[in-house]
């Protein structure tokens, strides 16, 4: 079974969408939020979310770059292996 880990960064980017859901209601029903507020509101959250899945490409990649030396490594003894006999 996975765990996830809720990080600083996923608190903050629920927090801002509940406050953007805040924001729109209230711009809907009491006119009390601006425009301004509810855009700069959406591209923080969206600015939020490039940033979190930047970070888990870049962790994506890491792990294939990894992977790959690990396989290249594990076929280099098994050659040596071969060659020895």
């Amino acid at each position: 079974m996975n765990k996830k880990n809720f990080g600083l960064l996923d608190i903050v980017l629920i927090l801002l969408f509940l406050l953007l859901v805040y924001l729109i209601l209230t711009r809907v029903f009491g006119h009390s939020a601006t425009p301004i507020e509810i855009t700069l509101t959406v591209f923080t959250v969206l600015g939020g979310l490039l940033y979190k899945l930047n970070r888990e490409v870049g962790e994506i990649k890491i792990g294939v770059s990894n992977g790959f030396q690990n396989v290249a490594k594990d076929m280099n003894e098994i050659k040596n292996k071969i060659r020895n006999r």
